[in-house]
């Protein structure tokens, strides 16, 4: 009877996922499966794609946004989400980092932040300064897509518009912080360069966490998860690559037990207490 009862008393969460999103080196469904299952002890969970969850939001407590698949492909419904206030929706979508797309990385380098070199005219690339290859990024894009490597006359002849130009560095390897509002949960790193997805547990130092939390301390998300994403130059400095702060992957597959433990504790725990 107690248990009827438990179940009974948990709160409804709407899990707004893509099932059908397919990304490089990355299986989104089943991370989302995986969460699902996790936070199934403390929510009745719903799997919801984003373009039906406007016929279901008066049926859950609680909304989380997770693998959605890219921004740009949704950019009105995320619109719609961002103007119903009333929704109870627990992702906070004000936020300045990959939300904006690229455009933070923008701001970043120009406020002097250790950020990777970015600007989006040629007439800014001496800023940048002398590099044997250039990347191209869309600024609204994900995942490499649309991404080029050209020496600087291409850059110039090209002339792109509606994208960001970075100097291809050397670095040591990648790394990423994840977060839960300003709350450090886990580092991950791919120690090898050429196998980006390759990731292993990593564990900072106080340097690398400071690092880290000064770009949370930058943005204006007030809860929910973000991932600070570097590369550590050959010199031993962390740059940013970008700040995720939409819908981060989580790689939970890739922590042990009692972290992931931990991760879904404190995510619970922000999502009941959000009002």
């Amino acid at each position: 009877m107690f248990f009827f009862k438990f179940l009974y008393m948990k709160k409804s969460l709407a899990l707004v996922t893509n099932l059908y999103y397919q990304a490089k080196g990355r299986e989104y469904y089943r991370e989302d499966i995986l969460l699902s299952k996790l936070l199934r002890d403390h929510f009745q969970i719903l799997l919801v794609h984003l373009e039906d969850l406007e016929s279901v939001v008066s049926c859950v407590d609680k909304i989380l946004l997770r693998n959605t698949g890219p921004l740009a492909e949704h950019s009105g419904l995320l619109k719609v989400l961002q103007k119903n206030n009333d929704w109870p929706l627990f992702n906070d979508l004000s936020g300045k980092g990959d939300i904006q797309g690229k455009q933070h990385l923008l701001h970043l380098f120009a406020g002097g932040y250790p950020v990777i070199p970015t600007v989006d005219t040629v007439s800014d690339l001496e800023k940048l300064g002398e590099h044997d290859n250039y990347l191209i990024k869309p600024i609204n894009s994900c995942d490499s897509n649309g991404l080029k490597i050209l020496v600087k006359k291409e850059v110039e002849r090209l002339a792109p518009n509606g994208f960001v130009i970075q100097p291809k560095i050397n670095f040591l390897h990648e790394v990423s912080f994840y977060f839960i509002a300003d709350e450090f949960q886990y580092a991950l790193y791919a120690p090898h360069p050429t196998m980006r997805w390759k990731l292993e547990r990593y564990v900072p130092n106080e340097a690398d966490l400071q690092f880290a939390k000064c770009f949370i301390q930058w943005n204006s998300c007030r809860r929910g998860i973000q991932r600070v994403d570097a590369c550590r130059e050959e010199s031993g400095n962390l740059l940013l690559m970008e700040l995720e702060d939409y819908n981060p992957f989580l790689s939970l597959e890739l922590i042990d037990d009692d972290t992931k433990q931990k991760f879904v504790e404190k995510l619970m725990k922000d999502i009941i207490d959000f009002k």
